[in-house]
């Protein structure tokens, strides 16, 4: 039997294999450089992506998962089945695979009927859904118990997950439009606005991972290229830490707005848990600069960052493909 755990991003798709010890087996950007009428496939994942900002006037870069809802099911499928051939599982290996996918907390039966359709056009007949802050709370290992709950954040491109969990799943929790893709729209915005250069999303996304920062003495600086806004010609401008500190705040204040939401509704005593075990931060943001700091002040509670908190998700994931005894618990009528 092959089992597999996927956890399909705005921006990138993970897909773990947890039979024969194989791990993490994939890790490339979710989407799609179609072209003409027809939506032509020219290239899906990393090699799409390289794409962005550069394409002819009729090639379109997709990204088929849209703020944790499938947005386009043809392109999304596609683009799977692709994935899948990638790591091994292949047409004739499909009847014996039985795949675990990350869904957004709260995911409602019509999201989950968009995913369960997905598996069905991509030849997954065995298929669980799990909601992400579980997955994030198993990955960054935290201890789960049905007596000792954790609170999870989990900043994606696209989502923010945020939950109370204890190992029978979500006690409370909500998923956001808010990540790491607003963040690179607002560093776009802020550096047309004071530098007068124009940049792409690549550019931006850059540039947050090299100098992205919330400490309160951020230092660092990058160059970013683009097109300069008065001369209309390649140009080029340096950028400093704390010139894009805002670009991060003003949406990491909404997370812990919400987050604050959350505890506060909390049943007394999985209040008195989480607060002892402290905040379980997962996703690419919690690797820059600060960040964790900025949160454990604003929540006055200590903050967990495991080595690599961008695959939380996808290890918590295939943790559980492994887990049958903990899959059973969790969603005993297979669903």
């Amino acid at each position: 039997m092959i089992r597999i755990a996927i956890d399909l991003g705005t921006s990138m798709t993970k897909i773990f294999r947890a039979d024969a010890g194989n791990g993490l087996v994939l890790a490339e950007p979710s989407c799609v450089a179609v072209s003409g009428s027809e939506r032509e496939i020219r290239a899906i994942g990393k090699e799409a992506k390289k794409l962005v900002g550069k394409t002819a006037e009729f090639t379109e870069i997709v990204f088929p998962v849209y703020e944790g809802e499938i947005v386009d099911g043809r392109l999304a499928a596609v683009m799977l089945k692709k994935f899948l051939e990638r790591v091994g599982v292949t047409a004739a290996t499909l009847r014996r695979t039985e795949a675990v996918f990350s869904v957004p907390c709260g995911a409602d039966a019509a999201i989950k009927a968009d995913y369960a359709a997905l598996a069905e056009e991509c030849g997954l007949k065995k298929v669980r859904f799990v909601e992400t802050p579980f997955l994030a709370a198993l990955g960054s290992d935290a201890v789960l118990s049905e007596s000792s709950p954790v609170f999870t954040i989990d900043i994606g491109g696209g989502v923010t997950n945020i939950a109370a969990v204890s190992l029978c799943g979500v006690i409370a929790g909500l998923s956001m439009n808010i990540g790491g893709n607003n963040m690179d729209a607002n560093i776009i915005a802020r550096i047309e606005q004071f530098k007068g250069l124009r940049i792409g999303a690549l550019t931006a996304e850059r540039v947050k991972n090299e100098i992205g920062s919330l400490s309160p003495v951020a230092r660092g600086t990058t160059v970013a290229e683009g097109s300069s806004v008065s001369t209309l010609r390649p140009s080029s401008v340096s950028v400093q830490a704390a010139e894009i500190v805002d670009c991060l705040r003003v949406y990491v204040d909404k997370i812990v707005e919400y987050a604050s939401l959350i505890l506060r509704k909390l049943p007394a005593e999985v209040a008195a848990e989480v607060n002892r075990s402290g905040v379980y931060l997962s996703g690419g943001v919690a690797k820059l600069s600060g960040v964790a700091e900025y949160v454990s002040k604003r929540l006055e509670m200590r903050t967990h960052v495991s080595d690599e908190p961008q695959f939380a998700v996808i290890m918590g994931a295939g943790t559980l493909a492994r887990d049958k005894r903990l899959l059973a618990l969790l969603s005993p009528d297979g669903e």
